[in-house]
This record gives structure tokens, C-alpha cells and sequence, in this order.
């Protein structure tokens, strides 16, 4: 799973009081699905991946038992561009939507996901893919997520490297002393 879908996955899953910190709510099991859902289908909309809901909660689990680092990374991400957007977490974190007036017509389900989308940009291959009309600061937000994600992979790439020569140098030297 690329940094940008986890970004994507943390940031809905938060917004969405995923954990229920703010709770309590009821039938949390079916709430807790349905933002799951929510995550599966703005992964395919916005990075073309199909992900099941069970795979992405052993991910999210992962993130936060595991993976602490990673997960400290994404969350600064997410709070630099509440912080530039000026927005709050709580402010966000009722997904239902306030009760009609009287006589007001309910949105349909396109009009809905007209609201929820997210601009993104993602890669195929090696060129990037950009419509200049929907790139926007957030998206140059998640770019800069994914180089830092991959620049902590080189990282650790270039220290295992390093490791690999060291060991081979001391082997060396043992051989040589026989």
C-alpha cells in the first residue's frame, strides 16, 4: 500500500472517528463498516486500487500497533494541512448528515460524491499524471507525503546496504587473517 492510500485511508478513518473516541454511537459495528466502505471505494476513485474492507482494517491495525513511525509521519502530514486548510479534526467528525428541513429534497447519491471528492494526483509508470485544473495544494501535499515515504525507504535501503558491506568487509578481514 502506497503512502499516499494510507494518507488517504488514515484521514478518512479519523475524520470519521473511526475508533470512536468521541462516541459513544450506536451500532458501532455497522458505523465502523460503513466508513471502511467509504475508504474502499475513495482508494479505487482516487488510486484505481481494490482493496477489501478486511484487508484495510489489518492495515490500519498494523499502522497503529507496528508501524509507529509511519504512522506518526501520516498524522503530521494530515496536521500540517489542517493547520494550512484551517480547519479542526472535531469539527469534522460527524459523518452523518444534519436532519432536513421541512420540504427539502434529500441529495442523491452523485451529488453526494461530488461533496466527498478529493483531488489527487497519482503516478503510473514513471510519468506523473496531473490535470493542472484539478491539481491543487492538497495534492501537492500527498506528492510531498509519498516522496517522504520513499525517501524513509531509500533510507533504510541505503543503511541495510551499508550493513550488507560492513558484514562482507568483516568476513573479509576474518579470511585474510586465516
Amino acid at each position: 500500500m502506497s503512502f499516499g492510500e494510507m494518507l488517504e485511508m488514515v484521514d478518512i478513518l479519523k475524520r470519521a472517528d473511526y475508533e470512536g473516541k468521541y462516541g459513544p454511537y450506536p451500532k458501532p459495528n455497522v458505523r465502523k463498516a460503513k466508513i471502511m466502505a467509504k475508504v474502499v471505494k475513495s482508494l479505487h476513485r482516487h488510486f484505481g486500487v481494490r482493496r477489501s474492507k478486511d484487508q484495510l482494517r489489518k492495515r490500519w491495525s498494523d499502522l497503529k500497533l507496528r508501524e509507529h513511525e509511519k504512522y506518526r509521519k501520516i498524522r503530521r502530514v494530515l496536521q500540517k494541512r489542517e493547520k494550512r486548510l484551517g480547519g479542526h479534526p472535531s469539527s469534522e467528525e460527524n459523518t452523518d448528515p444534519p436532519p432536513l428541513e421541512e420540504g427539502e429534497i434529500p441529495p442523491t447519491q452523485e451529488d453526494q460524491e461530488e461533496e466527498d471528492m478529493v483531488e489527487l494526483v497519482t503516478t503510473t509508470g514513471d510519468r506523473d499524471v496531473v490535470d493542472p485544473d484539478l491539481f491543487t495544494s492538497e495534492s501537492a501535499q500527498i506528492l510531498i507525503g509519498e516522496i517522504m515515504g520513499c525517501n524513509l525507504e531509500l533510507e533504510n535501503l541505503n543503511k541495510n546496504i551499508n550493513d550488507v558491506i560492513q558484514k562482507n568487509k568483516n568476513i573479509i578481514d576474518v579470511l585474510g587473517g586465516v
